[in-house]
C-alpha cells in the first residue's frame, strides 16, 4: 500500500478502487456462500418438487366429527397427485391443528358425519371412515351435479341436480346410488318486497334447467328435513323435502304449473351479493332447533374488499336478519354443526380461519383463529434466514472496519471549505450511528407490538386477517400499522428538525458525527429530509449494503446518494461545540488538499 502522506482523488487511485471491489465483493460472497454452506451441511440438500408444494386447506368442506372440525388438504405442485386429498382437523373450542393419515379421493363432492362415522363422496366413489379405518365403495353410477352430501333415514344421500325433469334424490344403499323419487324445487328465484318482507314471486320464463344451476343444502334434524337452495342471488327456504307424486307432475307439460302451484310453500331467506358467481357466498344450519343461514355481506373473492358474515334465522315463520359481523376480504364461507353448537368462519385472503359461534341468534367470537398453513418453502427459508442473519452482521462489521482503514490509507479525510477544514465521518461511524438510530425508531415500535399482541411471527402469521375486526374497528394489526406509520412520521420529522438544525440525530451525537452542507453551514430542515427519504434508495434492494458502499467508497467527499443530492456530508464534531458552525472564509468554493 502505498505511503499514508501521498493521498489522491478516488479517480487517481485505481489500486484503491480494486480493493474496494474484491472487499465488497468478497464480503457479499462470503455472506451468501457461509450461510449456504452451513444449511447443507445441517439440513442437507432440499428437495425441489417437494419445496414447490402448497398445501390447500378445502374448509368449504369442513364437518364436525368426533368434536373436531374435519376438512380435506390438497397438495398442489409439480409431482403431487390431485386425485388424493389428506384430512386436518381442529378443535373449535381450543385450537390446535393436527394431520391426519386418512385421505379422501379428490374432487370432493362433500362430507357427512354421524356419530363415529365419516363418508366423503365423489363423483365415482364413497369412502367410510370409522375408528382410524376406511373402506371405498364405487358405485356403478356416476353423480352429475348434487347437492351436498346429507344422510337421509340414517343413510348417505344426495340430490342429483343434473337429473331431468327434476332433481333426484340418491340414496347408498349396499354400496351403490338408489333413486328415491324426483324432488320438487323452484326453477327460478324472483324476489319482491311486501310488506318490508323479501317474498318469492312467478317467474316469467322459468327453464326446466333452472333446477341444474341451483346450490342445494339438505340438513336433517329431529326428524325433519330443511331443504335450502340459491341460485347465488337468493336464497329459499323449504321445510321438508316434497316428491312429485304422479305423472302430470313429472312430465314436461306439468313442470311449470308444478313450479307455480309450489312456490307458495317456499320462503325467501335472502339476497346473496355477487350474483351466479358467489354460490358459495351463503351456508345453512340448525341452531338450537332453528333453522339459519349465514351469508357474506359482499361477493367472495375481492382481495381487495372487507366483507362480512350476516345472520338470518326464522323467527315466527319469518326470516329476518339477526346480526351481522365485519371480516376481511373472503375465500370461502365456512359453517360446521354437531347437533348442538354451530361454528361459522370465513376463510381470509391472508388464509387464516376465525371461528364464530351462533349462539342465541348471534355471532360470538369464540377466539380461535387458525393460521395460514405453513408451505413446505417457509421451514427452510425460515432456517436459511436464521443461519444468514449470524454471518450478516460480522460481515457487515468486517466490511465497515475495512474500508474505513482503506480509506483512511489511501484517501484525505480533511475537507477544506474557504480557509475551514474539517474531518469527514468515516464508514463505521456512520454505520454506527445509523444503527442506533433503527434502534431508537423501532423500540417504540416494538413496545407497541407487543402490547398488541403481534410482536412474534407466530403472532403476527394469527393476526394477519386483522386490520378490522369484527364490529368494524381496528384490530391489532391495523392498530399496529398506524401506530407504525405515525411513529415514522414524528421520528423522521424531528431527525429532520434535529438534523437540519445542529446536524445530529441520536446515531450521530454519540458517534460523533453530524451532518452538514457543503458549505459547513446547517443543511436545514428540507435538506434534511430529502437524504433520510433517499436511504431506501440508498440500500435498494432492501438491506443490502452494496450499493451504498460503493457510492460512498468512490464519492470523493464520502457520500451517499442522499447526500448528493441534499449536497450534504458527514463530518466529525468538532471537539470546541458540537452545535457550532464556522462562517467559511471563502463561501464560493470548496477544496481538497
Amino acid at each position: 500500500m502505498p505511503d499514508s502522506t501521498d493521498r489522491k482523488s478516488v479517480a487517481e487511485q485505481p489500486l484503491y478502487i480494486l480493493w474496494v471491489v474484491l472487499l465488497v465483493g468478497t464480503i457479499s460472497l462470503l455472506t451468501l456462500a457461509i450461510p449456504l454452506g452451513l444449511y447443507l451441511w445441517a439440513y442437507g440438500i432440499p428437495q425441489f418438487p417437494e419445496l414447490l408444494t402448497t398445501p390447500v386447506h378445502e374448509y368449504r368442506h369442513a364437518v364436525i366429527w368426533n368434536q373436531r372440525v374435519w376438512y380435506p388438504v390438497l397438495k398442489v405442485g409439480p409431482n403431487s397427485n390431485t386425485g388424493v386429498a389428506e384430512f386436518a382437523s381442529f378443535d373449535p373450542v381450543k385450537g390446535g391443528v393436527e394431520n391426519s393419515a386418512l385421505t379422501t379421493p379428490n374432487p370432493l363432492i362433500g362430507l357427512v358425519a354421524d356419530g363415529d362415522h365419516l363418508w366423503s363422496v365423489t363423483t365415482t366413489s364413497v369412502t367410510r371412515y370409522r375408528q382410524g379405518n376406511q373402506v371405498e365403495d364405487k358405485p356403478k353410477r356416476k353423480l352429475g351435479r348434487t347437492s351436498e352430501p346429507f344422510l337421509y333415514e340414517g343413510k348417505v344421500a344426495v340430490i342429483e341436480l343434473t337429473s331431468l325433469p327434476y332433481p333426484e334424490l340418491l340414496q347408498l344403499v349396499d354400496g351403490e346410488w338408489t333413486a328415491i323419487g324426483d324432488v320438487l324445487i323452484p326453477f327460478a328465484l324472483t324476489t319482491t318486497m311486501q310488506d318490508d318482507e323479501l317474498t318469492l314471486v312467478k317467474s316469467s320464463s322459468p327453464s326446466k334447467l333452472g333446477a341444474r344451476m341451483m346450490d342445494v343444502k339438505v340438513i336433517p334434524a329431529e326428524g325433519q328435513y330443511h331443504l335450502f337452495v340459491s341460485d347465488g342471488a337468493v336464497v329459499a327456504y323449504h321445510q321438508g323435502i316434497e316428491f312429485a307424486t304422479n305423472s302430470a307432475e313429472t312430465s314436461a307439460e306439468g313442470q311449470e304449473a308444478v313450479d307455480d302451484s309450489n312456490l307458495d310453500a317456499w320462503q325467501a331467506v335472502c339476497q346473496v351479493p355477487g350474483g351466479r358467481s358467489n354460490l358459495r357466498g351463503w351456508k345453512a344450519g340448525i341452531a338450537a332447533g332453528t333453522p339459519i343461514v349465514v351469508a357474506t355481506g359482499s361477493a367472495i373473492g375481492n382481495p381487495f374488499q372487507r366483507n362480512s358474515l350476516v345472520l338470518y334465522r326464522k323467527q315466527q315463520e319469518i326470516w329476518q336478519k339477526s346480526d351481522e359481523k365485519s371480516t376481511p376480504a373472503m375465500l370461502s364461507l365456512v359453517l360446521v354443526s354437531d347437533g348442538q353448537n354451530v361454528y361459522t368462519a370465513a376463510q381470509s385472503v391472508a388464509q387464516t380461519l376465525r371461528l364464530f359461534q351462533v349462539t342465541d341468534g348471534r355471532l360470538k367470537q369464540t377466539g380461535v383463529a387458525l393460521r395460514a398453513p405453513v408451505t413446505p418453502m417457509q421451514q427452510p427459508l425460515e432456517r436459511g434466514a436464521e443461519i444468514y442473519k449470524w454471518v450478516y452482521w460480522p460481515g457487515l462489521l468486517i466490511l465497515a472496519l475495512s474500508l474505513s482503514r482503506l480509506m483512511s490509507v489511501y484517501l484525505s479525510s480533511d475537507y477544506q471549505f474557504g480557509n475551514t477544514t474539517v474531518q469527514l465521518a468515516s464508514y463505521t461511524r456512520r454505520g454506527f450511528a445509523k444503527l442506533i438510530d433503527s434502534f431508537v425508531y423501532w423500540i417504540p415500535n416494538y413496545l407497541l407490538a407487543v402490547l398488541l399482541g403481534v410482536a412474534t411471527k407466530e403472532q403476527v402469521a394469527e393476526n394477519m386477517d386483522r386490520l378490522l375486526d369484527s364490529d368494524g374497528s381496528l384490530g391489532p394489526m391495523g392498530l399496529f400499522f398506524i401506530g407504525a406509520l405515525v411513529s415514522g412520521l414524528v421520528y423522521l420529522t424531528i431527525t429532520s428538525i434535529t438534523q437540519g438544525r445542529w446536524g445530529i440525530t441520536v446515531g450521530k451525537w454519540i458517534c460523533g458525527i453530524r451532518t452538514v452542507r457543503t458549505t459547513l453551514r446547517p443543511c436545514g430542515f428540507f435538506r434534511a429530509l430529502v437524504r433520510d427519504l433517499l436511504f431506501a434508495i440508498d440500500t435498494f434492494p432492501l438491506m443490502s449494503y452494496i450499493p451504498i458502499t460503493l457510492i460512498f467508497a468512490f464519492s470523493q467527499d464520502r457520500q451517499r446518494l442522499g447526500d448528493m443530492v441534499a449536497d450534504t456530508i458527514v463530518i466529525r464534531t468538532p471537539r470546541t461545540s458540537p452545535t457550532t458552525t464556522v462562517q467559511p472564509a471563502d463561501p464560493e468554493s470548496a477544496t481538497r488538499p
